[in-house]
């Protein structure tokens, strides 16, 4: 298959409406992803914790969406409840943030975590499934701009909460970042509809047989494994790089939890300016090409926020590095233009779970911190996304 060619099919009010919905979701969950990311300092002062203990509690999310997210993706194409399988994610994930208010130890907060990430999983797959299948006529520019609404949300999350943080502390901050979930999730009830599955099977024969079958089919398509293999390093990177930026900024400025909400802010806002800047140069030149430059760009910039040694270069540089590691239009277009339509969310799930391998990198980049320094933590982040660039040449186009 080739990137889609733009259609000649006109676009209607409802689709604005539609798009509107489903991408402000993108921005909840995106933003979910990150939730305890602007607050984390303010965390591990109230709770005591030790530099791994705050990469734990952050791998806690992700290693739940690494866990569940290719499973759940495969239980959404078997049997095409894809609208309602997000809806009951997400609402997981929500009541898993409203409890956080309650909570006073490090074991909780983050088991609170991993139900968070177990019910976020399901949001991906399902979420751009919906958006291909709603939008074919237009996919290109509705999952480009399905995508910059994650980062329109991941940007705009930190600074309400390092808002609402200063004023009354960081368990209702993430209380209230979680609310608008009671309106978005109805209003996709009633605005998304699931795709029509056929010859679904019954008995636990047919379903192994069927599930094996879609499995089989998401790992031969070349193209899906090297997207999922670059996505997965790109993921690795940011996790340290997002994640340990309230540290880093402490640790070498003295910069307080409410700047850096504002740094992360400034983060995500420049990839929502550039997301579709990445739909168009993979329209242009396809995945090979779109993904290699910004991908190298990226390395460069991660090793200068950690070395620069000027406090006046440092949200600048955060805001280049943002501008070029929102790949995700890149990646999940071409996904659906080399997919076959039945198992779209499961390479979808395929793609994110590499993804969801972020978990591991605070991990080794709190161990790498607490041994050495904050500075070689972010040194390996690049490292990752080089690497990432150097997968990116196996693709056919």
């Amino acid at each position: 298959m080739t990137p889609t060619q733009p259609k000649t099919v006109s676009w209607r009010r409802e689709d604005s409406v539609d798009l509107g919905i489903i991408g402000a979701t993108h921005g909840l969950s995106d933003g979910f992803s990150g939730m305890l990311k602007p607050v984390l300092t303010l965390i591990v002062l109230d709770l005591g914790l030790s530099t791994f203990e705050a990469g734990a509690l952050l791998s806690a999310f992700s290693v739940a969406t690494f866990l569940f997210l290719y499973p759940l993706s495969i239980v959404a194409d078997f049997g095409g409840r894809k609208k309602e399988l997000l809806i009951v994610g997400l609402t997981i994930t929500t009541l898993a943030f409203l409890a956080m208010q309650w909570t006073t130890t490090f074991m909780g907060l983050a088991l609170l975590a991993f139900l968070a990430g177990m019910g976020n999983a399901t949001f991906h797959p399902c979420g751009t499934s919906l958006t291909a299948e709603r939008f074919a006529d237009h996919r290109s520019y509705a999952v480009s701009f399905f995508s910059m609404m994650g980062n329109a949300g991941a940007s705009l999350m930190p600074v309400f909460q390092a808002f609402v943080a200063s004023v009354v502390g960081w368990r209702l901050a993430i209380s209230a970042s979680a609310a608008p979930a009671l309106l978005l999730l109805p209003l996709v009830g009633l605005r998304f509809h699931n795709q029509e599955v056929l010859n679904v099977g019954v008995g636990f024969s047919a379903t192994v047989s069927k599930v094996w079958k879609l499995t089989r089919q998401v790992f031969k398509n070349r193209t899906v494994v090297l997207l999922a293999a670059t996505y997965a390093l790109s993921g690795m990177s940011t996790s340290i790089v997002s994640g340990f930026l309230s540290l880093l900024a402490w640790e070498r400025f003295g910069i307080g939890a409410g700047t850096v909400g504002f740094a992360l802010a400034v983060y995500h806002f420049a990839g929502v300016l550039t997301k579709p800047v990445m739909g168009y140069l993979y329209e242009r030149w396809g995945a090979r090409s779109a993904l290699l430059t910004p991908l190298l760009l990226a390395g460069f910039l991660t090793m200068a926020v950690a070395l620069s040694p000027w406090q006046g270069a440092f949200i600048p540089l955060l805001a280049l590095l943002g501008m070029t590691i929102p790949i995700s239009p890149i990646i999940l277009t071409a996904a659906a233009d080399h997919t076959e339509p039945e198992v779209l969310a499961s390479s979808v799930g395929l793609i994110y779970t590499c993804y969801g391998l972020g978990f591991i990198s605070p991990l080794i980049g709190g161990l790498l911190a607490e041994a050495y320094s904050l500075t070689l933590s972010y040194l390996f982040a690049a490292l990752l996304l080089w690497i990432g660039a150097a997968v990116t040449l196996l693709l056919d186009r």
